[in-house]
């Protein structure tokens, strides 16, 4: 049996995993890649010699990948092996509650947002939760909820591996108010002393260099651990217990992760900023260099003899002009520096351009070409891209995780809930009882990808070849082919074929009554 954990062994845990990542150079890396990311490249530098400028490569590579995984709409089709009977029923009813999840819970954006952290980052990770304060409109109250997480807040059992399901416990540490941490810890009937010994990070002798300094926050700890009756979860602080150890009859742990470029033995990625920043600083260097030298050299320069000149000289129009001796022997004249090279404004560009290359982006996948060649413009871009195919790999991998947990925590949580689904006769509510997963979720086959690649455009085109060849000559079987989104008012369209069919039928019956 399963002993209750108590709150100094997941602090232990917790400095473990705060060690490694220091040990890694985590948090000075993810502070850095921030750091250049949002153009704040001469942080900490005093400069005063020449003016700082900056060229963000950096984000226009990031914002290209992200928009690139993006661009295409995700969707998901969970494909269940149960009986022929129950299959089509069960698939519809799956796939709209899993849209309605989707959608409420904003995944979509979201995945913006992970998929920053992780070429930023490394990593990017959810944590998906069931909340009972979200209005529902359904007899059992709540909803799902995701939270975005940083990598830096994420604490592997076993930091040797990535595979969230293999991890002994997983550990996610948030910053919040002391005094609802303290609300929070009454509310699961705490006692009043423990409820007093949660303090501010301030009052603790751990302060990590990682944590901001302010006087009202302090550090809670979600621990959670895979059991025999499910996943184990409870909050604690440095000295308390907020809430004790549940167990939630979960098959997976409600964390999806995944990493931008996988590093051997280690749970967390690499970003491809890392390598490109000391190629971002000497494009910032060079740059400034070039500008500040321009702006010394650019203009002619006035040399006057200083002993003919005691008073100096001065260029202002009408202003008289001081001197010693004859004026007719005044010594004045002007000095032109010798231009800059060429090769520095040549350098600049090459490693602006090898820069982005390396990291995947070409002046193709820009759309710095003139389309001469469709055809061969096409071909490039798709070959520079190809790269990028894999962390697409990675992310509708992520996608797939998300939705299995998604499907868990319906099953224990939802009970039994009204959909509207699309049915033989158009559209029609029906009650699911999501706890009948709980036999079929081991046998669910869930497909990721864009929406064009798993069914819809596919499909469609497809049934208008069967159309076009004869091979489909029903009007309504056709209609019912049609993915439901590619057709609006598609349950309209199919009552009034149905009508119609049935007004042929009836006058077919009467002409044959007739004859006979």
């Amino acid at each position: 049996m399963n002993k209750p954990i108590d709150a100094e062994t997941v602090w232990r845990a917790y400095q473990r995993s705060i060690d490694y990542k220091r040990g890694l150079n985590l948090y000075d890396r993810v502070r850095t890649n921030e750091a250049f990311f949002l153009g704040r490249q001469w942080e900490g530098l005093s400069v005063k010699t020449l003016d700082p400028l900056i060229f963000n490569v950096l984000r226009r590579v990031v914002n290209l990948f992200v928009s690139m995984l993006v661009s295409d709409d995700v969707a998901v089709s969970a494909q269940p092996f149960c009986r022929p009977e129950d299959s089509e029923r069960t698939q519809k009813v799956l796939d709209k509650a899993l849209e309605a999840v989707i959608e409420r819970t904003g995944m979509k954006s979201k995945n913006r947002y992970l998929l920053r952290n992780a070429c930023v980052d490394g990593d990017g990770c959810f944590y998906i939760h069931f909340d009972p304060s979200i209005e529902s409109g359904q007899k059992i109250a709540g909803d799902l909820a995701i939270d975005l997480i940083d990598n830096t807040e994420v604490h592997f059992g076993n930091p040797a591996s990535d595979d969230v399901q293999r991890q002994p416990f997983l550990i996610i540490s948030m910053r919040r108010d002391v005094d609802e941490v303290r609300a929070e810890a009454r509310g699961h009937g705490v006692r009043e002393e423990i409820v007093q010994s949660i303090v501010t990070d301030a009052q603790q002798e751990h302060m990590f260099e990682e944590q901001q300094e302010d006087d009202r926050m302090v550090t809670v700890l979600l621990h959670m651990r895979r059991v025999k009756d499910g996943i184990a979860f409870c909050k604690t602080t440095q000295n308390a217990v907020i809430m004790p150890e549940k167990t939630a009859p979960y098959r997976l742990y409600p964390v999806a992760y995944m990493s931008w470029e996988r590093v051997k033995n280690c749970c967390h990625g690499s970003s491809p900023l890392t390598e490109a920043i000391p190629n971002q600083i000497a494009i910032n260097k060079l740059y400034s260099m070039y500008v500040q030298c321009i702006k010394q050299v650019a203009f002619p320069k006035i040399i006057y003899d200083a002993t003919r000149f005691p008073n100096g000289y001065t260029s202002d129009v009408g202003k008289a002009i001081a001197m010693r001796g004859n004026p007719n022997e005044a010594i004045l004249s002007a000095f032109q520096a010798p231009d800059i090279s060429g090769q520095v404004m040549a350098l600049l560009q090459q490693m602006m351009q090898d820069t982005m290359e390396l990291m995947g982006v070409s002046d193709v996948t820009l759309g710095n070409v003139k389309p001469d060649n469709t055809s061969a413009i096409i071909a490039v871009q798709e070959t520079t891209m190809a790269p990028l195919e894999l962390v697409r790999l990675e992310f509708y991998r992520f996608v797939e995780d998300t939705v299995r947990i998604f499907l868990d925590l319906m099953r224990v949580h939802y009970g039994t809930r009204k959909l509207t689904v699309l049915g033989e006769n158009g559209e029609e509510t029906m009650s699911y009882d999501f706890s009948e997963l709980d036999r079929q979720v081991m046998q669910l086959n869930v497909e990721v990808g864009t929406s064009a690649y798993w069914a819809e455009t596919t499909q469609t085109v497809t049934n208008d070849n069967l159309l076009e060849k004869g091979i489909i000559s029903d009007p309504l079987l056709y209609v019912e082919n049609i993915p439901d989104s590619q057709i609006r008012g598609k349950s309209r369209l199919l009552r009034a074929l149905r009508e119609q069919r049935e007004r042929g039928e009836r006058n077919n019956s009467e002409e044959v009554n007739n004859e006979s």
